[in-house]
């Protein structure tokens, strides 16, 4: 499997990261045909038939995190994250354990599969929820257009989903919230006071529409599975290393 051969040589991590492409769902590249025939785990599936393809990595680990019949049957909407995501957030644990003196991992299933079932339950909402659907959030005045929090599927963990109004500049004028709309999801640490130390990140594309919800694509360049890469890294260690995988 991809993941194999690049955990065998995790410092080559920017060498990987550089190789990996897919316009269309990396970036945003402009309007596709956003109606997919089938649910959101045939869609995904679609777009896992090579190595190469964005999401060969995060099938396999939704199918080794016991996580099919949610992505096949409910109605969610899914921020899915693109492999390099899961590289990144792979590579990381593994210098976390040279450093600590540890053996690194040779396969994403030396992780346990409840470590992946947590963290990938963050980024699925329960309903279908499209670009329109989500309030308006600016980052420097949240009292004003705050976005709003999301229960995801891990229950100990909440999300804030918005749409950020960028700017448009034309000459030398500047009109506010007047230019292009971008949904941006962000973790939030603390329940108690769920506006302070969000993780954010921006989706790539939005609103691919398959029968049972949405997903949008996060942007892969500024994410890391888990939305900080200590959290995987924590977790995984805490609920232990399984060497003896294949």
């Amino acid at each position: 499997m991809k993941l194999n051969s690049i955990l065998a040589s995790f410092m080559l991590l920017l060498v990987v990261l550089s190789s990996c492409s897919n316009k269309d769902y990396f970036e945003d590249s402009g309007v596709h045909d956003p109606r997919f025939n089938g649910n959101m785990m045939a869609y995904l599936e679609s777009k896992a038939q090579r190595p190469e393809d964005p999401f060969d990595t995060l099938v396999q680990i939704i199918r080794y995190a016991g996580m099919e019949d949610i992505l096949k049957n409910e109605q969610i909407t899914f921020f899915a994250p693109p492999d390099p995501t899961f590289e990144k957030a792979l590579n990381n644990l593994n210098l976390d354990l040279y450093m600590l003196g540890k053996d690194t991992i040779q396969s994403y299933k030396d992780v346990k599969p409840e470590v992946y079932r947590r963290l990938l339950s963050e980024y699925i909402i329960k309903g279908d929820y499209g670009l329109t659907d989500f309030k308006q959030v600016d980052t420097v005045a949240k009292y004003a257009f705050g976005g709003q929090i999301y229960q995801t599927y891990n229950e100990d963990a909440a999300i804030n989903v918005g749409v950020v109004f960028h700017d448009l500049k034309n000459g030398d004028a500047t009109i506010k919230y007047g230019g292009p709309r971008q949904l941006m999801v962000s973790y939030v640490p603390d329940f108690t006071n769920p506006t302070q130390n969000w993780i954010s990140t921006f989706v790539a594309s939005s609103n691919i529409q398959p029968d049972n919800g949405r997903v949008h694509v996060l942007n892969y360049r500024k994410h890391i599975f888990g939305y900080m890469g200590s959290r995987f890294t924590s977790l995984a260690i805490e609920l232990g290393i399984d060497y003896n995988t294949k």
